[in-house]
């Protein structure tokens, strides 16, 4: 089912940019994409993907991975912090890696696309 989305990532509580895209939820998986990333976040696995021309960000329950395309190799990072809220409309999610100063966090609010 297509969607409209409006997105909005912080960065220590600090806006950085709202974005308004369409994605597409199909067995509760979320897919959109903006001018350089393509994202999925799996709703009962509580997973996020986000992936660009260079690597492969994954963040799981437990554990981030980030896979360099060029090199063709995986690292696992430590997560500092995770939360996947996934509400009827809404999903947020914030997460901190080891390597980050400051906990990122996505809101995605969803709603139907008009006909």
């Amino acid at each position: 089912m297509n969607k409209e989305l409006v997105i909005n990532t912080y960065e220590d509580n600090i806006l950085l940019f709202k974005e308004h895209l369409l994605g597409i939820l199909e067995n509760n998986v979320l897919k959109y994409e903006n001018e350089t990333d393509s994202f999925l976040l799996d709703l009962e696995k509580n997973i996020f993907q986000k992936e660009n021309i260079d690597s492969i960000l994954k963040i799981s329950n437990s554990i981030a991975t980030l896979t360099l395309k060029e090199m063709g190799q995986s690292f696992d990072i430590a997560l500092n912090k995770h939360n996947f809220i996934n509400q009827k409309n809404k999903i947020i999610l914030e997460y901190l890696l080891e390597s980050q100063e400051s906990p990122i966090k996505i809101e995605i609010e969803m709603s139907d696309l008009n006909a």
